[in-house]
């Protein structure tokens, strides 16, 4: 290695520490000494003295001294080569080669045998006295608690089964006292020799059929023979001779006018004069009622068979529900499921992934797909149950299954589009069945779930919103199809008797009338008066108001339903069987139109809620409908 010279150009000092500095030659420019000027600001100085008169005042004070922080960053400049090698204390052992010596070892075989603590027992020559022996047998026959019944002299039977009668009276009971033993033996068994081995004697021995007669309170029945009235009948022969041929005319179609065979035509004018002498003929009658979709008729006897399946999806496999209830109503969003089962429920309908299970339950050939959300298990004695809650599967749309969302929509949309931008990427399909309306850029923004969201839209203009009973698919109507005052000139959905209901509630529900109201918007929005046709709009409801009101489709429709609610109702809660096939109904659903042929008139309601019970083999459907008050 080379050597470096060290130039030395200062004067030598004595005393020690001797210092260095590396890298200076001396004909270098000579750095000048930096200068630090600090400004400072020293709080002002407090005194409290007491001052008395004709007294000397003297005082001290003692001023903070001033405290700074800073840092300096010195660059020697100076090269520094590797001048030496380091070598520690230290280094890598190599390895040595000597066995490793244990304190134990292998022991030696001893020459002398083992000595055990124990070893095998010699055989005894005496008799081994067991403390159990076998009985011996009784001599006497065998008793039996029960015997075959004597058949009774009666010669015809009313019923299929009867009482028969005992043939002993003293075998009544199922036990007796056994025979005590003989008193030559000291030990209640004894092993005894296989082929010498006595009759065992038991306190119990196999009991004799009893073949006893049973009797019950109903017996073969009496064909019932019940008339049915039917629209076709069995056909028959024609009887001989000619046979008119002719088919009927059918009715004529009723016309607006009488056809007078020359003769005049009166001519009804229901408009105002114009100065147009353009004529446009229409027909002043009122149109024909149109009778209802659904009809249950009037029988004296319904017959039906229900059935109740249970599915687990997608594998199909059968899951056992007993007491299950399925409802719904306009204030909640879809279909609910409460029903109990076997305890092997809690196993075959857990969760999956974290998502909850899906059942498809059908009643009656209706069908329901339920998202299983809560699973509980009961025990009592003897019996052990599960009982579930479940739900629409556009449950899933909402808490706890979907994150909270931020929605600002910035261009201009119509409600339909929000919702479906909403509902995007979701599997879940829309079904809109309102006018729908613009809202401007900017005005609508939700924070929340996909289903706070829509519902947020829905609420607007007084919608509901369902669910699809099957599919994944939300449905947006309105709360009132057709408006309170104009139920008796609308088509009925279901027209049935009442003699087909089982229980019904009456119960009044006074409300304000109104029929008129201001609806109101925000930013964007429009200010729109709804008054009811007809009126004159003096009674006036409360303002309502809401950010998505920015059109007057939407205005209109939220004041409908605020007057529709409003006025005295009556809200009747109708049992009734559950009735499919043909014009009948099955499940009547909410928002249809109820008419009800009563004994003390005609009325008609529109169905709010529904709630099906399936306690096999009784099927029954509850429905709350809401009817307006005389």
């Amino acid at each position: 290695m080379a050597s470096i010279d060290l130039v030395f150009n200062r004067p030598f000092q004595t005393g020690n520490p001797v210092e260095l500095a590396f890298g200076d030659d001396g004909g270098g420019t000579v750095i000048p000494d930096a200068q630090l000027v600090m400004a400072a600001r020293l709080p002002g100085l407090r005194a409290r003295a007491l001052v008395h008169v004709r007294k000397d005042l003297l005082a001290a004070g003692r001023m903070p001294g001033v405290r700074c922080q800073g840092a300096v960053r010195y660059n020697t400049d100076t090269p520094r080569p590797v001048v030496a090698q380091v070598q520690a204390s230290a280094q890598q052992a190599q390895p040595f080669d000597a066995g490793w010596r244990n304190r134990w070892q292998k022991t030696h075989a001893l020459p002398a045998g083992w000595t055990a603590a124990a070893d095998d027992a010699r055989p005894l020559r005496a008799q081994l006295g067991a403390a159990w022996q076998n009985a011996q047998g009784l001599s006497l026959a065998k008793a039996a608690a029960f015997e075959q019944a004597q058949r009774l002299a009666v010669p015809a039977l009313l019923a299929r089964w009867q009482e028969g009668r005992l043939v002993r009276v003293a075998l009544r009971a199922s036990a007796q006292d056994g025979v005590a033993l003989q008193s030559g033996q000291a030990v209640r068994f004894q092993e005894a020799l296989r082929d010498r081995r006595l009759l065992l004697q038991s306190s119990a021995q196999d009991a004799v059929h009893l073949q006893r007669g049973i009797s019950d309170g109903a017996g073969p029945s009496l064909p019932l023979h019940l008339g049915q009235l039917a629209r076709y009948q069995q056909a028959m022969k024609p009887p001989p001779g000619c046979s008119d041929l002719t088919p009927p005319k059918p009715p004529e179609p009723e016309r607006c006018y009488e056809q007078l065979t020359g003769g005049p035509i009166a001519l009804l004018f229901c408009k105002p004069w114009a100065a147009s002498t353009d004529l446009l003929f229409v027909c002043c009658k009122a149109a024909p009622q149109l009778g209802a979709q659904f009809v249950i008729p009037l029988l004296k006897v319904y017959m039906t068979v229900h059935t109740l399946e249970a599915q687990l999806l997608p594998s199909g496999e059968a899951v056992v529900l007993t007491n299950v209830t399925i409802a719904s109503d306009d204030d909640g969003f879809g279909w609910s499921l409460s029903a109990s089962g076997p305890e092997h429920l809690l196993d075959q309908l857990a969760p999956v992934g974290g998502l909850p299970a899906r059942i498809r339950v059908t009643v009656d050939g209706i069908a329901f797909v339920f998202a299983v959300q809560q699973l509980s298990r009961s025990r009592r004695f003897g019996q052990r149950s599960v009982a579930l809650q479940g739900a629409s599967v556009t449950a899933l749309l909402g808490a706890p299954y979907m994150p909270a969302q931020i929605w600002h929509e910035a261009q201009p949309a119509t409600a339909q589009q929000l919702l479906l931008k909403v509902l995007e990427y979701t599997g879940v399909s829309l079904d809109w069945r309102l006018s729908d309306w613009l809202v401007p850029g900017g005005v609508w923004s939700h924070q929340g779930t996909p289903l706070s969201a829509v519902r947020s839209v829905v609420g607007a203009v007084g919608a509901v919103l369902r669910s699809h009973p099957v599919n994944e698919q939300l449905i947006i109507a309105p709360s009132y199809p057709v408006a309170p005052w104009d139920w008796g000139g609308a088509q009925a959905d279901v027209q049935m008797p009442a003699a087909v209901i089982t229980t019904d509630e009456l119960r009044p529900e006074p409300r304000a009338p109104y029929n008129a109201i201001y609806v109101a918007g925000g930013r964007g929005g429009v200010l729109g008066h709804v008054r009811r046709a007809g009126t004159a709009g003096e009674l006036l409801a409360r303002q309502v108001s809401d950010p998505l009101i920015t059109d007057a489709l939407a205005a209109r429709q939220r004041g409908l339903a605020e007057l529709a609610a409003s006025g005295n109702k009556l809200i009747q809660s109708i049992t009734l069987p559950l009735l499919t096939g043909g014009s009948q109904p099955g499940l009547i659903r909410p928002g249809q139109l109820l008419q009800v042929d009563d004994t003390d008139g005609t009325w008609r309601g529109l169905v709010k809620g529904t709630r099906l019970s399936a306690a096999m083999p009784v099927v029954r459907q509850q429905l709350t409908v809401e009817r307006v008050a005389a």
